[in-house]
């Protein structure tokens, strides 16, 4: 009898192994993807950056939710469905109530309860954008060099289509030519230049013979003639229309060429004319300081981010010219110059703006299209402070233009020519600073002109990009030629952030790198659920950097994270450095666990192992434990029908 006992036991013991496989049993926290929670906070710090359509949103509805209920959110903001989508379930693109801002639309829609998230319409744009303007191609060889115009050398360029996949400007970026005016009718300016909407609207201002706007200048709508004294700061010399469409003629219009900047606000400010020329006896084109004050004054005093200053003083230092460009450093004015073009070391004269000793100049020498330092180009390792394009630059000039041109370009309406400089290399420079301003400053200033000014004297191509820019080491400050590209990618916002816990005390962040110039990264963290403020716990981790372990922390508490990249950039003539940081990433959050997860064992597989100790859920579990305790079952039954007898 114990023989047959022994050998049932056997029996059911083996009917619990060998043939169960726990993969063949789904558990019920596998293949279960966590949804990513998109906050309000989120979406408005990546709007800070980024190019969305005015107008519009697109709103993702949680699931479940009634289409009346869709609906009555939509009226309650007055907005109005375009389309709705079934690759996105309750996605809709709406148009928004004329009035109601993009930023506005996000906040009042993931306030409601009933919104999953809400987004704008954000511009995306093929890699490496190539404006269709007839002459962009090869004749525009500073924006895009193909080396086949001139001789030049492929690449010998500032980098601008890869710059334009960032952004092609804004309208709110205002920049202020001193110069010989503008010609503000020309088809590829017109669209950018400056009014004064103190003067300009209603129209009925623009005429009326009063100072609508009382800043001493009677209908000044689209800037001020100096020298001239009057509201009309029309070209009749072609320099000053030619800087003009080299920082900004409308790009990708189909016309003639396309500025650094595609969108911007140009600021018509004429010190230089016909009559003062002659005045001056100055060779092409002059005028007096007393005009050059009054200009700078009103360029800072009527919004202007940006001054181009491409003229020449002389090589005398003027004392009142440095007082009025350091009153426009103190509200905060960029000041670009022309370094001049007399084959000069100007560290050894007391001439030019450039050798001030302020934080808001930049002063350019003139490369050639074989990223050469121009045979004309004026010089100095301390008053200039980089190089960019000024030979064969090809730009507009108004009708009758009067300066001198073998290559002058007529186009129906519009006109074109050639012309070398550094009155041309300059304004490239205001139209990479205007394009920072445009991407860093979209919607709150992040960045001001000493960081503006830093990064575009940091990021510059060197001898180490190419050898025929040997010849300005040692020659301008930077060593380097203008980058629009490497300055403007510099100090890109990290995304992508996540945090893991790893086991009770250690959280694991990792995040998308995508800054191109970065020294460091800082981790910030707080408690989560909280509004206290971030703490730096992290503030020097290496450049490129794309993962951070936060140990020692206390099992089961929460904790919400961010990063941002950080640069040190030059201040000359100071020797110290000033700091810059990217946008912070977006906001991530994770609890430690209490306990430490179970650490799962190897288990069997192919049907020969067995299920008992192996990973296991609850159907598998119970049936095992049932499995072994039922040979004790039966013995029990045996031994109580034996007492029985």
């Amino acid at each position: 009898m114990n023989k047959i006992i022994i050998s049932a036991f056997l029996v059911l013991s083996l009917a619990a192994c060998g043939g169960s496989k726990t993969a063949d049993v789904p558990a019920s926290n596998q293949n279960i993807q966590t949804a990513r929670v998109v906050t309000a906070k989120a979406v408005l710090a990546s709007m800070d950056t980024a190019r969305y359509k005015d107008g519009e949103l697109l709103v993702k509805f949680k699931s479940g939710v009634a289409s009346k209920v869709l609906m009555k959110t939509h009226d309650g903001t007055g907005a109005k469905v375009l389309k709705s989508y079934d690759i996105v379930p309750n996605l809709q693109h709406v148009k928004l109530a004329a009035g109601m801002s993009v930023r506005n639309a996000v906040e009042t829609y993931m306030a409601d309860p009933n919104v999953e998230y809400a987004e704008p319409n954000y511009v995306r744009c093929a890699a490496s954008v190539t404006p269709n303007d007839t002459y962009f191609t090869p004749q525009q060889w500073a924006l895009y060099n193909t080396g086949t115009f001139a001789n030049g050398t492929a690449g010998a360029d500032i980098k601008a289509r890869d710059a334009w996949d960032l952004t092609q400007g804004d309208r709110k970026v205002v920049v202020a030519v001193i110069d010989t005016g503008i010609d503000y009718n020309h088809p590829d300016l017109v669209n950018n230049i400056w009014t004064n909407a103190g003067e300009s609207s209603p129209l009925s201002f623009r005429t009326n013979g009063l100072d609508n706007d009382h800043n001493g200048y009677i209908n000044d709508w689209r800037g001020w003639n100096f020298a001239d004294n009057n509201n009309d700061p029309f070209d009749d010399i072609g320099h000053g229309t030619h800087v003009s469409g080299i920082i900004g003629a409308v790009g990708n219009n189909n016309i003639g060429i396309t500025g650094v900047m595609w969108n911007v606000s140009i600021m018509p400010l004429k010190i230089f004319s016909a009559i003062t020329t002659k005045e001056s006896l100055c060779g092409v084109a002059g005028g007096f300081v007393a005009d050059e004050i009054a200009a700078i004054q009103y360029a800072w005093q009527n919004g202007a981010n940006i001054i181009n200053g491409s003229y020449s003083n002389g090589l005398q230092y003027c004392q009142v010219e440095f007082d009025a460009i350091a009153v426009a450093e103190q509200h905060g004015v960029l000041f670009v110059v022309a370094a001049g073009n007399s084959t000069t070391n100007i560290d050894l004269t007391m001439g030019q703006p450039v050798i001030n000793d302020l934080h808001n100049i930049i002063a350019v020498a003139a490369t050639d299209q074989n990223d050469r330092l121009a045979a004309f180009s004026d010089y100095g390792p301390n008053s200039v402070h980089l190089a960019a394009p000024g030979v064969y630059i090809l730009s507009t000039v108004p009708p009758g233009y009067v300066l001198e041109s073998t290559n002058l370009i007529i186009n129906g309406a519009s006109s074109y020519a050639f012309l070398d400089g550094t009155s041309m290399a300059a304004p490239h420079v205001v139209g990479v600073a205007g394009l920072i301003y445009s991407y860093y400053n979209k919607d709150v200033q992040h960045f001001d002109y000493r960081q503006v000014r830093g990064m575009i004297l940091r990021y510059v191509d060197t001898v180490a990009d190419s050898q025929n820019l040997a010849l300005l080491s040692g020659r301008v400050f930077s060593n380097g030629r203008l980058n629009a590209y490497k300055a403007l990618s510099s100090l890109l916002q990290p995304t992508e952030l996540t945090a893991t816990p790893t086991g009770t005390t250690g959280i694991t962040l990792t995040w998308k790198d995508n800054a191109t110039g970065e020294d460091l990264y800082v981790i910030e963290r707080r408690p989560s659920n909280s509004n206290g403020v971030f703490a730096v716990i992290q503030g020097n981790l290496p450049a490129n950097s794309t993962q951070f372990v936060d140990s020692g922390l206390t099992p089961g508490a929460g904790y919400e994270y961010r990063v941002k990249a950080m640069a040190y950039l030059p201040n000359p003539p100071d020797t110290t450095f000033i700091t810059a940081e990217s946008f912070y990433s977006n906001s991530a959050s994770a609890t430690t666990p209490l306990t430490a997860p179970a650490v799962p064992e190897s288990g069997g597989g192919g049907g020969g192992g067995c299920s008992i100790g192996a990973r296991q859920n609850t159907l598998t579990a119970a049936s095992d434990t049932a499995a072994l305790l039922l040979p004790l079952i039966v013995l029990g039954l045996i031994r109580t029908i034996r007492r029985k007898k």
